[in-house]
C-alpha cells in the first residue's frame, strides 16, 4: 500500500498560527513546515529557533503525530521552515499548542482532498 492510499500528509507545506486571548493579553505563536515523502525520515530545521521553544514544538508535533499518524516520521521527512514568535506573545506553551495545531491541520488538508486518515 503506497503512502498515498494510507492518507499521509506527502508534498505539502502549510502555516499554523495559534493565538488566544487571555484578558488583557495574547499568547500566539506560528509554526510553518514541509511534509516530504521522499527526503530523509524525522523532523529537520530550516531555521533557527529559540532555544526556549523547541522542546514545547517538538513536543506538540509528536503529541500530535502520535495520534494522527503515528508511523509518519519513521520514512517521511517534516522541515520547519519557520517559526513565528511575537516578542510580547511567545510563550511555551503557545508553541506546544502550535505544534499540536500543525498536525491538525495536515489532518483537514487530508480530509479536505478527500483522502482519509488511516492510522494503519
Amino acid at each position: 500500500m503506497t503512502t498515498e492510499r494510507i492518507g499521509i500528509p506527502l508534498q505539502i507545506e502549510h502555516l499554523a498560527w495559534f493565538s488566544q486571548h487571555l484578558g488583557r493579553r495574547f499568547r500566539a505563536a506560528g509554526l510553518r513546515i514541509q511534509c516530504h515523502d521522499n527526503q530523509e525520515a524525522g523532523i529537520h530545521w530550516k531555521v533557527a529557533c529559540p532555544d526556549e521553544y523547541q522542546a514545547a514544538i517538538l513536543q506538540g508535533w509528536h503529541e500530535g503525530m502520535q495520534d494522527t499518524f503515528p508511523q509518519y516520521l519513521a520514512s517521511n521527512g517534516v522541515w520547519i521552515t519557520e517559526v513565528l514568535a511575537d516578542d510580547v506573545s511567545a510563550s511555551s506553551d503557545a508553541f506546544y499548542r502550535a505544534g499540536l495545531l500543525v498536525v491538525a491541520q495536515a489532518k483537514a488538508l487530508l480530509e479536505l482532498s478527500g483522502r482519509a486518515c488511516n492510522k494503519a
